[in-house]
């Protein structure tokens, strides 16, 4: 029988750090806690959880839904955001007896696979309609997504509160031109996060300035011009780290200073985060997977069945592309 101390063994790491990757208490690094999570996944783990899960003989069928967006962006160079939250569903569906399976969320719509269970959405494509009839065949949970009124379970980082919080830091250290460029304001994620940056400028009496963006299919050139037109501004607070990254990289390839000219803040703290040296918002997206299939075991299960929103806050990561 596996034991925590195999799992431990497998994923170089101690039995106290697979036990707070697992329980989600204390720090672990994201590295760590998908490393946990693979060595649990391959050598079949299941930690002590709820009697009533291990009394239960139902193997749940829950289908993992995600549109063909996110489909380009996990098999882009932008993607890996999504990637590491598909990541840790698979790694722990496994401890909570729920069978999984990958599907797209036009071919659910179209009632091309038989239903399950339950659904985990992930991404914010689908529109209130379509998550009220995926709802009639099974109960679901939504990955960062939310929207107003539905009152489905959501799992959500607090983009809102991120952005707000970082704003709010420079303003505090005497900043004065921050922008702010986003995604596509459709997605819940990125309208969030936007949210967050004007009620910030606005609350301290600053101009919010913003720039759209769509970093799957425009180049970050024309944006950056725009933002440069009026002068060069002192802060850029972007909405996910490739397009952060991508501004990084232009404007050192036009000769800008970072951080001495124009300090640069991401939103999300991926791998490539670290590597650039971009200062950035961290999303805990390992947790955003594992608390959704918790989440759904627990609607399944009937444990725990009045839905609510989960909002986890994000955590600030100073690096080389910031001042502050």
């Amino acid at each position: 029988m596996v034991s925590i101390d195999d799992v431990a063994k497998r994923a170089g790491v101690s039995t106290a750090t697979v036990s707070r990757v697992l329980n989600g208490t204390g720090y672990v690094s994201e590295e760590t806690e998908i490393k946990v999570l693979k060595a649990v996944k391959e050598l079949g783990y299941v930690p002590h959880v709820s009697a009533k899960t291990l009394a239960r003989k139902k193997i749940f069928s829950v289908a993992v839904v995600i549109s063909q967006r996110i489909k380009e962006l996990i098999q882009s160079d932008v993607g890996i955001f999504y990637k590491i939250i598909l990541d840790a569903i698979e790694n722990t569906a496994g401890i909570y007896k729920i069978s999984l399976d990958i599907l797209l969320l036009d071919e659910v719509l179209q009632g091309k696979h038989h239903k399950y269970d339950g659904y985990i959405l992930v991404g914010s494509d689908a529109s209130e309609e379509e998550i009220e009839k995926i709802s009639k065949n099974g109960k679901v949970v939504l990955v960062d997504h939310y929207i107003d009124g539905l009152r489905i379970d959501s799992i959500v980082s607090d983009g809102y509160d991120g952005i707000f919080y970082i704003t709010k830091k420079f303003i505090g250290s005497g900043f004065n031109r921050i922008i702010h460029i986003h995604g596509p304001l459709k997605y819940y994620g990125f309208r969030d996060r936007y949210n967050g940056y004007v009620t910030a400028m606005t609350k301290f009496g600053k101009l919010p300035i913003t720039f759209e963006y769509d970093d799957l299919h425009e180049e970050i050139d024309s944006v950056l011009r725009r933002a440069l037109r009026d002068g060069v501004p002192e802060v850029i607070i972007c909405s996910n780290d490739p397009i952060a990254i991508r501004v990084l990289h232009k404007l050192q390839d036009w000769g800008y200073d970072v951080p001495g000219d124009v300090s640069i803040v991401g939103f999300d703290d991926i791998p490539a985060a670290e590597k650039e040296g971009l200062s950035t918002m961290r999303v805990q997206k390992v947790e955003l997977g594992i608390n959704a299939v918790k989440r759904i075991n627990e609607i399944l299960s009937k444990q725990s069945i009045h839905p609510y929103k989960q909002c986890i806050y994000t955590t600030y990561v100073k690096r080389n592309s910031s001042v502050i």
